[in-house]
C-alpha cells in the first residue's frame, strides 16, 4: 500500500495531536487492584487507605471497596490497608509485573488490641489471569539463577524460540525495547546493543500477539527494563572464570623447524591436538558490578552498572604464517621438493570467533515534586570481535576485526496527572558505529597484495596474505516515544500514543589494493566498484490506540495501530538498466527521461485484539489475533545503493527502498492450568500467515546479464503448538519443560535462496 510523500506526515501528525499532548512509550510499569471487604459479613469498605510499603505509592478505596494503584515499576512488594477501627493488614511478596494486573484482596477485621497488624506472605497465583497472549516475565534474581550468561540465551529458554526465530518466523523479525524505547537498529533490523544480565530487572518476552503499542516487529517482542534506583545504598560484584574442559583431539598443521623463509614441505607435519593443550585455561572472563542509592532521600539517586566479557569460544587457530610471508612454486605443478615457504608465525595455537566487550549502565532519577519524576539513562558498549576464517585457519592476524561502539542516551518525564491518569514522554538518542577492518588506516604498509602465495583447491588454507576491505557503518536515531494512560473506571484502562524515530545511515564499504596502479603501497582501491557509499535519513512514525478492560470474568486487549515509513531514497525506473541515470524516453527515443524516481512511503492500520477469562478457579482461556508490520532491514533496502554494474561481473544485485513493508496476520488459542500452589501447565495453539515477505526478482540486463533485485514475493503460512508445565521458585527446586511442535510452509526460508534455485 503506497501513498504521496505530501499528506501523510501531516496527517500523523495531526492524529497524534488529537491522541494526546505527550508522546508514547512502550509500557514498563504494573498495576495493582483488588477489594477490600469486612472480613466479618463480607461488606465492602469504602475510604480504607492501601499503600505500597517503601514507596509513597497509595490511595483509597472507592465506595464499592475497590481501589487501583497505577504505574508500579516491576518488583516485588508489601501492600498495606489501614482503617480506623479495624487491624491493619500487610500483604507481602506482591509480585508486579510489566504490563500486568496484580490482584490484592484484603478482609479487615475490627481491631481488638490497639495497635494490633496483622502481616501476611501472598502466594503468587499459578496463572496471570489478565494474560491475553503468550509471553513471560522473568526478573532479576530468576535471571541470576538460570544457567545462562547473556539475554539472548534467557530468551532461547522460552517455548517456541529457537536460536532468535520466534514461532518459525525469520530472524530479525524481533522489537526489542529497553526502558520502553526501541533500540533496533534500523540497517541491521537488529538490537543496537546487548543488555547486560546484571543491569536487568525485568525481562518481558512475547511470542504471541503484541498489543497495539507495540510496532515494527513480526514475530515478537523483548521488553527490557533497567533497575532503577534503590532506596538504601547497595552493591555487588559477581565475577566467572571459565575453561574449556574437554578432551577431543583437533588436527591441526605443525612446523618441525624453526621459523624461517627457505623451508620445504617435509618441515610440516600433522597433529592431533586436545582443547585442553590448545586452548587458554582462561576461556571465559566475565566481571560484573553494580552500585547505587540515594543522593538526596527520596529525591535523587544514581545507579551504575558495569560488565567486561572476554569470550574466546572454542575455535582455535594456529599462527604459522604472517600475512607478508611469501612462498614460491606452491601452485606450479612442480612436486613438492620445489616448493619454497616462508613460514615465521610463532606457532602458538590463537582463538579465534572471540568477543571482548565493555558495558557501562548508568541511571540517575529525580524526583521533581511528588508528581513529576525525572529520569536518564545511559548505555554504552564497545569492544572487539575476532571472528574465524577456515581459510585464514594458519594465518590468524589476517582476518579482519569488528570494533563496534554504541551509546545509548535516554530521558525520560514521568507525570501523574491525578491517582488515575499519567504520562511518559521520553526522547533517545542512539549512536552505532560499527567498523569491519584489518588496520586503522587503509594505507597501513601493513597490507600486502593478496594471498597469491596460497595454497589452490577444496581443502586448502592460506600461507599469506590478509583481507583487503574495509567496512564503515554508523547509523544514528532520534527517538520520541510516549504514552497518555487514564484508568477511566474498575474496568476500562485506556491507552494513547505515538513514536517518531529519524534515522540517518552513513555507510561506506571500501576495498584496500596494493598493486602497480597504487604504486605498490596500500590504498583504497581506486575501483569504483570497489567504492560504495550510502547517506540516507529514514523516518517512522506511528500512533495507537488501546483499551484495557478488566470485567469480573473477562479480559479484553483491543487496539489499533498506525504504522508510516518514509526511505527517503530514489529508485530505477527501469530496473534491467538500474545503472542508467538516464534511460531513452520510451514515447521518444530521441530524448532520455531520468531513471530515478522517489520511492513511495508506506502505511498501514493492524487491529489487535486479545481475549482472557476464566474457566475454572486456577484455569484461563485466552484467545488473541491482530495484524503486524515491518520494514525490511535497510541493508536489504539499501545493498548497492549506487546502483552499479560491474561488467567484469555476471551478476549484480540491487537493493529496492521501494519494497512493501512485510506483514503478518497472527491468532492464537492458548489455556493456563493450575495443577497444585507451585506446579501449572499452559498450553498454545497458534497460526500465522506471513506475506510480503522479501525474495528475490532475477532480469537480464540488455547485455544479457543477471540483474537482481529484492521485492516482496515470497509467503508463508507457519502452525503448531507449545506446551509447557513448570514448577514455580519459592522451595529449593524450580523447573520448566517446554515442548514445541511447529510447521513453517512457503516460498523459501530465507530471502536470498530465489537465485541459488536459478543458478541450479
Amino acid at each position: 500500500m503506497s501513498s504521496t510523500r505530501y499528506y501523510l506526515p501531516t496527517l500523523v501528525l495531526l492524529i497524534a495531536a488529537l491522541l494526546v499532548p505527550v508522546i508514547a512509550s512502550a509500557q514498563t510499569t504494573g498495576k495493582i487492584r483488588g477489594t477490600v471487604v469486612d472480613a466479618a459479613d463480607g461488606t465492602p469498605l469504602p475510604g480504607v487507605n492501601v499503600s505500597i510499603d517503601g514507596t509513597t505509592q497509595g490511595t483509597v478505596t472507592d465506595i464499592d471497596g475497590q481501589y487501583i494503584i497505577l504505574r508500579v515499576s516491576p518488583g516485588t512488594y508489601g501492600v498495606r490497608a489501614s482503617f480506623i477501627g479495624f487491624a491493619p493488614v500487610t500483604q507481602t511478596g506482591i509480585s508486579v509485573q510489566v504490563n500486568k494486573t496484580s490482584f490484592v484482596d484484603f478482609q479487615l477485621r475490627e481491631e481488638v488490641f490497639e495497635g494490633e497488624e496483622i502481616v501476611v506472605t501472598a502466594d503468587r497465583p499459578i496463572v496471570q489471569v489478565d494474560r491475553t497472549t503468550t509471553s513471560s516475565v522473568l526478573d532479576g534474581e530468576q535471571l541470576a539463577s538460570l544457567p545462562v550468561t547473556n539475554i539472548r540465551e534467557a530468551i532461547d529458554l522460552q517455548a517456541g524460540i529457537v536460536d532468535g526465530h520466534f514461532r518459525g518466523g525469520r530472524t530479525g523479525e524481533v522489537g526489542y525495547l529497553v526502558n520502553g524505547v526501541p533500540i533496533n537498529n534500523a540497517f541491521s533490523q537488529d538490537a543496537s546493543f546487548e543488555i547486560e544480565q546484571n543491569m536487568v530487572e525485568n525481562l518481558e518476552v512475547i511470542s504471541g500477539v503484541f498489543n497495539a503499542e507495540y510496532g515494527q516487529a513480526l514475530s515478537g517482542i523483548v521488553n527490557i527494563v533497567t533497575k532503577d534506583v534503590a532506596d538504601k545504598w547497595s552493591g555487588n560484584v559477581l565475577g566467572y572464570v571459565g575453561a574449556l574442559a574437554s578432551s577431543r583431539d583437533i588436527e591441526f598443521v605443525r612446523r618441525d623447524v624453526a621459523a624461517g623463509n627457505n623451508l620445504s614441505a617435509s618441515d610440516f607435519s600433522s597433529e592431533f591436538v586436545s582443547y585442553w593443550d590448545a586452548a587458554d585455561m582462561r576461556n571465559v572472563t566475565d566481571v560484573q558490578a553494580s552500585i547505587g542509592g540515594p543522593l538526596i532521600r527520596d529525591r535523587l539517586g544514581i545507579q551504575t552498572s558495569v560488565r567486561y566479557l572476554n569470550d574466546k569460544s572454542h575455535f582455535l587457530t594456529r599462527d604459522l604464517f604472517s600475512p607478508a610471508d611469501s612462498s614460491q612454486l606452491l601452485n606450479s605443478g612442480l612436486p613438492e621438493e620445489f616448493w619454497q615457504i616462508e613460514s615465521t608465525g610463532s606457532g602458538d595455537f590463537v582463538s579465534r570467533n572471540s568477543t571482548e566487550r565493555l558495558s557501562i549502565n548508568g541511571t540517575m532519577s529525580y524526583n521533581l515534586s511528588s508528581a513529576v519524576k525525572v529520569d536518564y539513562n545511559v548505555f554504552t558498549q564497545g569492544g572487539t570481535f575476532t571472528p574465524y576464517a577456515h581459510f585464514y585457519k594458519y594465518v590468524p592476524d589476517a582476518v579482519n576485526k569488528t570494533e563496534f561502539f554504541n551509546q545509548t542516551h535516554i530521558l525520560g518525564l514521568r507525570f501523574l496527572l491525578s491517582e488515575r491518569s499519567f504520562a511518559n514522554l521520553s526522547y533517545s538518542f542512539l549512536r552505532d558505529k560499527t567498523d569491519v577492518r584489518l588496520y586503522e588506516s587503509e594505507n597501513d604498509p601493513r597490507y600486502v597484495s593478496s594471498q597469491l602465495s596460497s595454497l589452490q583447491g577444496v581443502n586448502s588454507f592460506a600461507v599469506g596474505g590478509n583481507d583487503l576491505f574495509t567496512s564503515d557503518q554508523l547509523t544514528q536515531t532520534h527517538t520520541v516515544v510516549g504514552d497518555y494512560t487514564i484508568q477511566a473506571n474498575n474496568v476500562h484502562q485506556a491507552k494513547v500514543g505515538f513514536s517518531a524515530r529519524l534515522h540517518n545511515i552513513d555507510n561506506r564499504d571500501f576495498g584496500i589494493e596494493r598493486s602497480f596502479r597504487t604504486g605498490f603501497q596500500p590504498q583504497a582501491s581506486p575501483d569504483q566498484f570497489a567504492d560504495n557509499r550510502l547517506n540516507t535519513n529514514p523516518k517512522e512514525l506511528a500512533a495507537y490506540v488501546q483499551d484495557k478492560m478488566e470485567f469480573e470474568n473477562l479480559i479484553v486487549n483491543a487496539g489499533i495501530r498506525f504504522d508510516y515509513f518514509d526511505p527517503d531514497y530514489d529508485i530505477p525506473i527501469d530496473w534491467a538498466q538500474a545503472e542508467l541515470a538516464q534511460i531513452p524516453d520510451p514515447s521518444n527515443p530521441d530524448q532520455t527521461i531520468s531513471n530515478r524516481v522517489a520511492a513511495d512511503a508506506e502505511y498501514q492500520f493492524s487491529p489487535r485484539v486479545g481475549i482472557a477469562f476464566p474457566i475454572s478457579e486456577t484455569g484461563v482461556m485466552r484467545f488473541s489475533a491482530g495484524l503486524f508490520f515491518q520494514v525490511p532491514a535497510g541493508g536489504l533496502l539499501y545493498t548497492n545503493p549506487e546502483y552499479e554494474v560491474n561488467p567484469a561481473s555476471s551478476v549484480n544485485s540491487f537493493g529496492n527502498a521501494g519494497i512493501s513493508p512485510e506483514r503478518t496476520l497472527s491468532f492464537e488459542v492458548g489455556l493456563q492450568q493450575g495443577i497444585t500452589d507451585r506446579i501449572g501447565m499452559e498450553l498454545t495453539v497458534f497460526s500465522k500467515d506471513v506475506r510480503n515477505l522479501l525474495g528475490q526478482e532475477i532480469l537480464r540486463n540488455p547485455n544479457g546479464d543477471f540483474a537482481i533485485r529484492w521485492i516482496n514475493r515470497d509467503y508463508g503460512t507457519i502452525r503448531g503448538i507449545t506446551a509447557s508445565m513448570f514448577q514455580r521458585g519459592g522451595g529449593t527446586l524450580a523447573w520448566t519443560v517446554d515442548y514445541t511442535l511447529q510447521f513453517a510452509e512457503g516460498t523459501s526460508s530465507s530471502a536470498g535462496e530465489a537465485f541459488g534455485r536459478q543458478q541450479s
